[in-house]
Parts: C-alpha cells; sequence; structure tokens
C-alpha cells in the first residue's frame, strides 16, 4: 500500500483527479477503454467535480460503475449515484450508454441480483469484474463500499454482488448493494481515500498493518494500492 499525505482535503482532491486521469489515459492508450468504480459517500466528491470539468479527460472510452449503492431512488439526497452524477455534472462527452448504475430503487435482493447479472454480461471475456481502477472511501470503522466489518461480502468465495442488510451503526440506516470484497481485489488498481481528524483513528490501525477486523485492510487489488489522505486523517 502506496501512502500519500496531503495539506488538506483541496490537495487530496486535485491530487486524486490527476491520479485517475493518468490511469484513464493510460488504460485507454493501451486497450481502448477505462473501466471506472465510483465510490460513495461526501469524500470524492470534490474530485469528481473536477474531473467532470476537465476538457482533456477521456469520459467517451471510459466505463462507469459503483462500488455500492443504498437502496433509495436516484433523486434521493442519499443516492450514491444521484451524488456522484451530480458532482460530475452529467459530462456532455460520456455517452449514457457508458453509465452502469446500481438500480438502488430495487429491492436490495433485485438490485444486486440485477448487478451482478449486468456486472457478467459486460465483463464476460474476462469472466472477473476487471475494474482498472476502483475508487473507495474509508469509513470510521474500517468499511469500504458497503462492507461493514463481519459482512459475509468479506469471505471467501467468487460472488460478485451482494445485497447489505442496513446498518445500525451509522447513517442513514437504509439497505445496501455492494460489490464483494473479491470483486473489489479483481482490480487493477485501488485508490482509498480519507479525510478528516474523524478517520484518524481508523487510518492509524490501517497504516500499522494488517488487521483482520478492518475490511479497509483486506483489500489486495491485482495491481497496486493507494491511500490518499488529507493531514487531518492523516493524525500525528
Amino acid at each position: 500500500m502506496r501512502v500519500e499525505i496531503f495539506a488538506d482535503h483541496a490537495a487530496m482532491s486535485q491530487a486524486a483527479a490527476h491520479f485517475i486521469k493518468k490511469a484513464a489515459l493510460q488504460a485507454v492508450g493501451a486497450r481502448g477503454s477505462f473501466c471506472l468504480a465510483l465510490a460513495g459517500g461526501s469524500t470524492p466528491l470534490n474530485t469528481y467535480r473536477l474531473l467532470g470539468h476537465d476538457p482533456e479527460f477521456p469520459w467517451a472510452d471510459t466505463q462507469v460503475f459503483w462500488g455500492d449503492e443504498r437502496c433509495v431512488p436516484p433523486d434521493n439526497p442519499e443516492s450514491n449515484r444521484g451524488a456522484g452524477m451530480k458532482a460530475l455534472g452529467s459530462p456532455e462527452a460520456l455517452p449514457s450508454d457508458n453509465i452502469h448504475p446500481i438500480r438502488g430503487q430495487l429491492s436490495p435482493q433485485e438490485a444486486a441480483q440485477d448487478y451482478q447479472w449486468r456486472l457478467k454480461g459486460f465483463f464476460a471475456d474476462q469472466g472477473r469484474p476487471a475494474f482498472d481502477l476502483v475508487i473507495l472511501g474509508l469509513g470510521p470503522d474500517g468499511h469500504v463500499a458497503s462492507l461493514f466489518p463481519g459482512s459475509p461480502g468479506l469471505s471467501k468465495g467468487n460472488a460478485w454482488v451482494l445485497p447489505v442488510a442496513a446498518p445500525t451503526h451509522l447513517e442513514p440506516q437504509v439497505p445496501r448493494v455492494s460489490l464483494t470484497l473479491w470483486s473489489i481485489n479483481q482490480a487493477q488498481q485501488v485508490l482509498l481515500m480519507a479525510g478528516g481528524a474523524a478517520k484518524a483513528p481508523v487510518v492509524a490501525r490501517l497504516r500499522q498493518g494488517r488487521d483482520p477486523e478492518l475490511p479497509a485492510a483486506r483489500v489486495q487489488p491485482q495491481g497496486e494500492m493507494f491511500l490518499y489522505l488529507d493531514r487531518a486523517a492523516a493524525g500525528d
């Protein structure tokens, strides 16, 4: 895991946008397309705004997915899809067919089955969810996507997607759908972002070494994992 620490959230967002753009240009240059899974939550939204306003980002060759979703309609303020697309500003160069959301308006079971079916169809040639880059946020309990400590999605197996019961220890307390740890670990690269002093304790645990109780500590992509922190999240 490569750790980068930035002065503040704005600097982290700028660096993350540069990192994602570089990964996109490399993937498009090598294979003609870039498969990107977006994170929910507030931490990456400024990064998405920067990307959405970048005229040089290869949106026409980018396939946009999500790592998890809350089971709410897309126009609900809690929707990861809604917040992500609003931040991106729906770039004109991004074809609607290149957007692959989790259908949070369905029941958790239906949405998980639908998303897994569509992922398996898209990645049929690879036989696995071969994302070029998965962006993840870090929860105060060490969760990533909607994989909370003790989640069945952390266990061994080759399920791609799973429904997640509403968490009782954090907001919003709504059911979710998430990529499994296995799916995330099929990615070529993972960018894990954390900002704010509230994340400092879990960041410290993560940086001290492997802690099997932390879902974030079990992320091991095919290539590299990068941890981007602002100074507050990095702590001492």
